[in-house]
């Protein structure tokens, strides 16, 4: 077997979520990771998947299950020779377990995967559990302590050493010193077996397990009748109890003592609300003086006001009045100042009009002038651009024709010499062939006549000859193959150069380009020339002849006396005039404005004045009245003041007698839950009483303490039987234990595969050194280096624990040849190894990793650095 990944869900620090172990090879993995991260949380889960049952709710499952609560959850999946399968088990809530293939068919369940698990770990083999896995703080090879528990697994550990060297040492005869001996043992063994099971417990069915069962039925059937008869004591006991404490309650001193404690409680309470009465109307007294005095001292300022207001008013008023009339008289002058200077205006906006007339004829007339000559100008112009546009076009038609460019020539000339240089390498690596014809013989080449002179071959050709026959030649495959295909190659791209130039030869070619560039230069020079005469061409020349044609027709009529001039410095000095008589015009109109908007808004001040005058005078009535009634106020502020003060002194004194009302409300309430708790007090006592007399009478009837007796003497003639067995299991099984160590003395064959497996591995950490193996745990118990025997028990913690690697490490290779391959794992072991003794012991890991799958937990990053082996990996995602 060989694991392969752990997955958790909801187990310890993995509240809620799920955590995946993978990356486990086949020699050394190594966990490492810092304390806390979770690894001892895994080694849990997987003891705990292997050997706990999924319907077990004991400490060990308890402990898996995190701080919130829920289901722990734990998948291994494990390679076996019939393949890899999935084990998951869930505890606590719906418990389950199964085991599913590679497929994810589901092979078992419940009991039937506990059954698989159990024969997968190698049945009579027992496991791994504390054999070939290390708990963390662990070094020895058996659990700590004396619990019970311990001892069963350090007798299953037992069990599963003795099986296992076994199945490994050969026939059992080599071990046990002849089959007499296991006849008797045997004898012994059945005899013991029929009392009690292997571990010492009483065996079902048995008669010391019947005796055992007696004892346990008598003494449950006496612990059931034991409370029973304890509860009649008990009853008849409180019974006595609650008598006393109704005649307590009852008593006619108490029942007074609480009424007269509640009707005093009751008066202070009444007083202390009468009290608060009074306080409360010398407090509705203090406001309602209060509120006298701040009336009165309201309205006399109220009155003060509307006096101040009314007095502002009239002075308000008398100063509207005079800036009304000021305004007024202001608007009226600047009135008279605006017409006398929209006179002046007129006067000289006719006469600018008149010489402005004037030099607009004289100026039309000395235009129509110049337009006449420019008119003549522009049909010299027009005549001399129709003739350079002609050319122009004619050169344009005769370039249009031609579409070689000087790339396309370029490129032509190019493929030319390409052409040339193919088929000069040709004919340089051709056969040549020459015909001497005797008299009129002609020789055919390729069905042509053969020219005279020597001729290339580039590839093969048939030469027929007259009267002899056909010569067939070939220069050479590859050769002519080369050549013809770059001559091809550099043909094709001439004629595609030829035929964009239009031409059919580079001459042609050259020749159009000449032309081109002749044609180029003479459309230039027209371009040019007609830029010259008419830069906005012809249609422009022609629009601006006949504008001139116009003015020169429409200024003829008009009279050409005077010089424009002359006239324009007397149209400037108008301007000037009108312009200074319109300026003085606009002063005053803007004068005569900002008059007339102050006189409207004095005139709107007046009237808001006089507004705010008669709101005055209405509201505050007639001033006599008003003096009168303020005079009044004023004499009656100091009765007010002499009232609040009596009032306030009132108060004070009754808020200086007053009782704590919450203390007397208090005191009441308590009065009140004293006097009610009593009567809830007797009542309860009385029921009670009534309930325990009438169990107190059935129990009586009974006979509890008679049957109690009865128990107790059947109860002690079983137990003498029960002491009677346990006595001869204890006799048998001191026999037994006698027998197998008169075995001891044949155990060097069974000691050996222990031994010859862990020898090796010792020398690796003692060169030299030997172990001593004892008969009955079958654990090293000493060890001997340079001849000196050394007990493990006074050996340092590291030396102890390395020893108890190195031993777990041989009963792993044990199990590898019993055909049960089981993993190792060390959880954070190796704590207590120096520098030298944790490399020597990374070296025995790696040679027991050969075949061997070690997985191991650490959190020593640097030190385990040097171990090598697999890293595993940890995912941890949600549930």
């Amino acid at each position: 077997m060989k694991l392969r990944a752990i997955e958790l869900t909801n187990i310890r620090r993995f509240a809620g979520r799920s955590a995946r172990l993978s990356g486990i090879g086949d020699g050394i993995t190594v966990l490492c990771q810092p304390n806390e991260f979770g690894k001892s949380t895994f080694f849990d889960a997987l003891h705990a998947v292997f050997f706990e049952r999924h319907g077990s709710r004991n400490a060990v499952i308890k402990a898996l299950q995190p701080h919130a609560g829920g289901a722990p959850e734990v998948a291994v999946e494990i390679d076996l020779p019939q393949g890899r399968f999935r084990i998951a088990k869930r505890w606590l809530q719906r418990p389950q377990a199964q085991v599913l293939d590679a497929s994810g068919r589901l092979v078992a369940q419940a009991d039937e995967a506990e059954a698989w698990i159990d024969r997968t770990l190698g049945g009579g083999l027992g496991g791994p559990s504390g054999l070939l896995w290390v708990r963390q703080g662990l070094m020895g090879m058996e659990p700590e302590g004396t619990a019970t528990d311990d001892r069963r697994e350090r007798e299953r550990g037992l069990a599963t050493r003795r099986d296992l060297l076994s199945s490994v040492a050969g026939e059992i005869d080599m071990m046990t010193g002849g089959r007499r001996m296991d006849l008797v043992v045997d004898r012994v063994t059945a005899a013991l077996a029929a009392l009690a099971t292997d571990s010492g417990r009483p065996k079902a069915n048995g008669e010391w397990k019947r005796a055992l069962d007696q004892v346990e039925a008598l003494a449950a059937r006496e612990a059931d009748l034991r409370p029973r008869a304890d509860r009649l004591s008990g009853d008849l006991a409180r019974r006595s109890d609650l008598q006393r404490a109704l005649a307590r309650l009852t008593d006619p001193e108490a029942v007074a003592e609480r009424s007269q404690t509640l009707e005093k409680a009751d008066a202070m309470h009444r007083d202390a609300l009468a009290h608060q009465a009074r306080i409360a109307q010398a407090e509705a007294a203090l406001r309602l003086a209060r509120l006298d005095a701040e009336r009165a001292e309201t309205e006399i300022a109220r009155l003060a006001t509307l006096t101040a207001r009314l007095t502002a008013a009239e002075e308000a008023l008398r100063r509207a009045d005079d800036a009304a009339i000021t305004s007024r008289k202001r608007a009226e002058d600047l009135g008279q100042s605006e017409r006398l200077a929209a006179a002046a205006q007129e006067k000289a906006v006719a006469t600018a009009r008149d010489l402005r007339l004037r030099l607009d004829r004289a100026t039309r007339a000395r235009s129509a002038r110049l337009a006449q000559r420019q008119a003549e100008d522009l049909r010299r112009r027009l005549d001399q651009a129709a003739k350079v546009q002609a050319d122009l076009e004619r050169a344009q038609a005769g370039r249009g024709r031609i579409v070689a460019t000087a790339d396309a020539v370029t490129a032509a000339e190019l493929a030319q010499t390409a052409l040339d240089l193919a088929q000069a390498r040709a004919e340089a690596q051709a056969v040549t062939i020459e015909a001497r014809p005797d008299g009129n013989a002609q020789a055919l080449l390729a069905g042509r006549p053969l020219p005279p002179g020597p001729q290339p071959l580039l590839a093969a050709a048939d030469l027929v000859l007259p009267g002899f026959g056909t010569l067939r030649i070939d220069p050479g495959t590859a050769r002519a193959s080369d050549a013809s295909t770059d001559i091809q190659a550099a043909r094709k791209r001439l004629d595609a150069a030829l035929s964009t130039c239009g031409v059919e030869s580079l001459t042609d070619a050259r020749a159009a380009l000449a032309q081109v560039r002749a044609f180029d230069a003479a459309i230039a020079q027209a371009t040019a020339l007609l830029a010259a005469i008419a830069p906005d061409g012809p249609d422009a020349l022609r629009v601006a002849l006949a504008r001139a044609v116009a003015d020169a027709a429409a200024g003829t009529g008009d009279a050409v006396g005077e010089d424009p001039d002359t006239l324009t410095p007397d149209l400037a000095a108008a301007d000037s005039a009108e312009a200074a008589a319109s300026a003085t015009l606009r002063a005053a109109h803007e004068l005569v404005v900002q008059a007339n908007q102050a006189r409207a808004v004095a005139e709107a001040n007046r009237a808001s004045a006089d507004r705010g005058h008669a709101a005055a005078r209405s509201e505050a009535g007639d001033p006599t009245a008003l003096a009168d009634r303020m005079a009044a106020l004023q004499d009656t502020v100091p009765t007010l003041a002499a009232t609040r003060a009596t009032a306030e002194a009132a108060l004070a004194g009754l808020r200086a007698s007053a009782v704590d009302l919450a203390t007397t409300e208090a005191r009441l309430s308590r009065a009140k839950s004293a006097f009610d708790q009593a009567a809830r007090d007797i009542a309860k006592a009385r029921e009670d009483l009534a309930g325990l007399n009438a169990t107190i009478t059935a129990l009586a009837d009974e006979g509890l303490e008679e049957q109690l007796s009865a128990l107790a003497e059947e109860r002690a003639e079983a137990t003498t039987r029960a002491a009677r067995y346990e006595a001869e299991v204890r006799s048998l099984t001191r026999l037994r234990r006698a027998l197998e160590e008169a075995r001891t003395q044949a155990r060097d064959a069974y000691f050996a595969p222990v031994l010859r497996e862990l020898q090796p591995l010792l020398h690796i950490l003692h060169p030299g050194a030997q172990l001593v193996i004892d008969d009955t745990t079958l654990l090293p118990t000493t060890l001997t280096r340079d001849g000196q025997d050394e007990p493990l028990d006074i050996l340092s913690g590291g030396t102890r624990e390395q020893l108890a690697i190195l031993t777990r490490l041989a009963f792993a290779r044990l199990f590898t040849a019993a055909g049960r391959p089981l993993p190792v794992i060390l959880d954070d072991a190796l704590v207590h190894s120096d520098d030298d003794r944790i490399e020597a012991m990374f070296d025995a890991l790696h040679r027991t990793s050969k075949d061997q799958q070690i997985l191991v937990f650490t959190c020593r990053q640097r030190a385990f650095a040097a171990l090598g082996g697999e890293r595993a990996t940890v995912t941890v995602g949600a549930a």
